[in-house]
């Protein structure tokens, strides 16, 4: 049996799911919820040492890895595209020094030296503070990255429900805030989990963030797997890939 583990940022922390999967079928036979608290440097070290303890071969993460000088990168350009008519779901990485602004008025200014004269939204720049805690637990320091650094894939559940489902790209699923949207993320999940799996799904604590990260959890095993789709590639500055995986 081995484990994934899937993680998606919800408000305070961290939505995570443990899975047990059978080698040998590639089927979900054990989900476990997890909700670790603090959205700093500290609360993303927690989850990976989670990760860890449950013995992990791979950890998605639905959070940008890995953060461009200037422009846009081309992993969430291609995410984009293959999304279609939902392309507004996919969070466009800003440069580093964007979200390394000390205010939103500074980011902005960064952002036209940067991205061309263009601006950033207040929206992105919000998030900010998850995406530097998880920065900073991966990329090489004083005292190195975490021993899971290499273990973790930066994922977007929305190509991964997409894929799950059987959809073809640019035919996205309807939103996850409606009735018609939950039901395909749930007849989805169920394609690759065990009836006893499936049970889970009743009991997610926070609904859609811990779904997010079940569906985020799909695409970690099918990444230590060999059978990943791939986006964009290369590494930043820091070391960090810059690549989404399905």
């Amino acid at each position: 049996m081995d484990v994934v583990v899937g993680v998606d940022g919800r408000r305070g922390g961290w939505a995570v799911a443990v899975v047990r999967v059978h080698a040998g079928s590639g089927r979900a036979r054990q989900v476990t919820w997890r909700t670790v608290p603090g959205q700093d440097a500290a609360g993303a070290a927690a989850v990976l040492d989670l990760a860890a303890a449950a013995g992990a071969a791979a950890v998605g993460v639905d959070c940008p890895v890995g953060l461009p000088v200037d422009g846009w990168r081309p992993c969430d350009l291609e995410a984009k595209r293959l999304l279609g008519a939902a392309s507004a779901r996919v969070f466009l990485a800003p440069p580093r020094g964007v979200l390394a602004a000390p205010t939103y008025a500074d980011a902005r200014a960064a952002a036209r030296d940067l991205l061309g004269g263009r601006s950033v939204r207040a929206q992105t720049y919000g998030i900010r503070r998850v995406v530097l805690a998880l920065d900073a637990v991966l990329r090489p320091a004083a005292a190195g990255p975490h021993p899971m650094a290499d273990r973790v894939a930066e994922v977007h559940p929305e190509l991964s429900f997409m894929a799950l489902a059987g959809r073809a790209w640019r035919d996205p699923l309807p939103s996850k805030k409606t009735a018609p949207g939950r039901a395909a993320r749930d007849a989805a999940l169920r394609r690759w989990l065990t009836p006893v799996a499936a049970a889970a799904l009743d009991d997610a604590p926070d609904g859609d963030d811990h779904l997010d990260a079940l569906a985020t959890a799909w695409s970690a095993w099918r990444w230590q797997s060999g059978d990943a789709v791939v986006l964009g590639g290369g590494t930043d500055a820091a070391g960090l890939p810059m690549r989404i995986v399905v």
